[in-house]
Formats: C-alpha cells, structure tokens, sequence
C-alpha cells in the first residue's frame, strides 16, 4: 500500500495535520499507541490570547486566532460534534495588578482580546481578598479528549489509523520513499508528543517537557460559563463538573499522579472557593515543550523524508492549528514557507 505521508501519533499534532491534509487530497496512515497514555487527554484545553504576567498578546496571537477558530468550526461541521466552545475568562486581580491590566490593555493593544477596565465584583462565590477582576472576552476551551477520540474514529472508518506503536527500526529509506514493513509513503512525520525524546532522529532537539497534573472536581452548588483563573485555572466541562489545575514539573516526567500535586490545587483553590466540591479524578500528563517554549516543524536537513510537528506546549489549542495549515502547505507543494522560529532547522545551523 502506497500513500503520501506515515504520521506518528494521533494527539492534537497528528489530529490538526491529519485534517489539513484531508484538505488538501492527501494520502496518509496515522500511527498512534492506543495503550499509551496522551497528555492532550489531561489537558483543560483552554485558549488564552493574553499573557497575563506581562499583560501582552499571546505569542502570533493575532495570526493564529482567527485560524484556531476557523479550524474547529469546519472540524466540527466535517464530524457532525461539537468541540470547541468561545467563552469569557475572568482573572483575579490585585490593585496593583489592576493598574497593569489597565494601563497595558491600551499600550499593548490588548482591546481586541479583553475589557480595558477592570471592575470590581458583585458575585459571592469568590472570597473576597481580591478587589478586582479582568474579563477576556475572546477565550475559549477546547474538549480535546472528544475532538481526538472523535476523529479517531473517522480516520478508523476511513482506514487510515493503524492502532499499534511505531517502530523506527522497521523503517527503511530508498531514494523516493520510506517503507515500513508492508507499507510505503514518501515521508513520515512525527507527532508523537513527549515520546519524541527517545527518538534517535531527533536528538539535536532541546526539549524542555513538564508534567502538569489537575483535578475534576464536582461542585454542586457552582455554575459558570466562564473560565476562571487565579491561582488555579478552573474550567467547566459538563454541569456541576470542573477541571482544575494546573501544576509545574520538570524532574519527574511521568504519568503518575501524585499526593503534593494534589495538594497544592486544592490549597489554591479554597483560597478563593467558597463551595464544598468532591473530586472526581485526578490526572497526570506531560507537555511537549521545546527550550524556547516554541512549537517545532519541519523535515529534517540531513533527510527530508523525515519530519516532525511538536512542541505546542500549553498553548497548542491556539497555535496548533495555524502551524499544521502552515506544515501542510509546505508538504502539499503550495508553499515553501516555514517560520524560521518554528523550524525543525533552527536546530541544525551550523555553529
């Protein structure tokens, strides 16, 4: 069997190319270890164009918006599901910080994304140690464990997901093509998350990975339709249920939940929560981060047969979109454009 592309892994990276080369009449199988767990699974999902520590866009934020929402609304209409829901996000602030956000949203040109005025809150559920709130009218929240599973199952109707892992040893390179056992395409892309650190092709690569972990908890007596972010982000995901979180480590990259985690999120988040809550689970994943916090893309200089679309990191709802059309483009012929601070070569210039 012959087809244009082998992509490995079916996390939010495979899924977004996946997509975009359907788009564009290209053939592919996607490899994807259903045992193993996903880090896209754990995530809240949420999109945030604003940096809040420096009260500045998002990194591309204004390129990679307009797409994001675009590309979840044509997915959306393409499976017949729902996915991504538009939403307002409140942050706490203090008076100091309130004057940032006001004097910033002007200077920075943050007007698109948020309310230039903070306002004081007439809402009880919030302990009151915080005097004012910020109001970003342009987030979002992606339910990324249904968006994945759903167009797993397209791709398995459509027969162009093999549910096994990978193995690089049984790949062979030939001058036109790559093969994998009985299997040949003309290049093979990886977007494989976190695994990508044990893969022999890629060791130039700094990859800087964290853990994060987070709670679902069941409050019954809170109902929001924004995202709140304090200490904690919470997010909800169906009536009465949040996800909360969300925790920093980068020593030990595992997907073992762990008690200090657990926690820290519930210390932040009675800090500001009134109401009583039962939690639900509690989950673990790590985050594909490279060292400049950058996603990487691209094929590799030394052999063009092999490509790679990762690192989206925590921001990957917002930017993965945009880079899988940007990839796409790039291995469909239509454009010979990558963004050099993205590119899979900026690891590979010569010193």
């Amino acid at each position: 069997m012959k087809v244009d592309f082998f992509i490995v892994g079916q996390g939010l990276a495979g899924t977004l190319l996946s997509y975009e080369l359907i788009k564009r009449n290209k053939s592919f199988i996607v490899f994807d270890d259903l045992t193993h767990p996903k880090a896209s699974y754990v995530a809240a999902g949420i999109v945030n164009p604003v940096v809040f520590r420096r009260m500045t866009k998002s990194w591309m934020a204004d390129d990679a918006f307009p797409v994001m929402e675009n590309t979840y609304f044509q997915i959306e209409l393409m499976l017949k599901e729902k996915f991504y829901y538009p939403m307002q996000m409140i942050k706490f602030l203090s008076e100091e910080i309130a004057k940032l956000w006001k004097d910033k949203s002007f200077a920075n040109e943050l007007g698109t994304y948020l309310l230039p005025e903070p306002f004081k809150s007439d809402v009880n559920e919030f302990q009151h140690q915080y005097s004012k709130f910020g109001l970003v009218n342009k987030a979002g929240r992606l339910d990324m464990q249904k968006f994945i599973d759903a167009f797993g199952k397209y791709l398995i109707q459509n027969q162009k997901l093999k549910p096994e892992k990978f193995d690089c040893n049984k790949l062979r390179f030939f001058n036109e093509s790559v093969n994998y056992e009985n299997l040949q395409a003309k290049k093979v892309i990886f977007c494989d998350g976190p695994s990508v650190s044990g893969n022999p092709f890629f060791r130039a690569i700094k990859f800087k990975h964290s853990k994060g972990e987070v709670l679902d908890l069941e409050i019954p007596m809170f109902k929001t339709d924004r995202t709140i972010n304090g200490d904690v982000f919470i997010v909800s995901v169906s009536e009465h249920q949040f996800r909360v979180g969300a925790t920093y480590c980068w020593n030990e990259l595992d997907f073992e939940p762990t008690q200090s985690a657990r926690n820290e999120i519930i210390s932040k988040f009675k800090s500001f929560m009134q109401y009583e809550y039962r939690v639900l689970s509690h989950k673990a994943g790590i985050r594909p981060t490279t060292h400049d916090r950058k996603p990487v893309i691209g094929l590799l200089p030394d052999n063009p047969q092999i490509g790679i679309f990762n690192g989206l990191g925590s921001k990957g709802v917002l930017l993965g979109p945009y880079f899988a059309r940007q990839l796409a483009e790039f291995l469909a012929n239509e454009s010979t454009f990558i963004d050099p601070e993205v590119d899979v070569r900026r690891y590979y210039k010569r010193q």
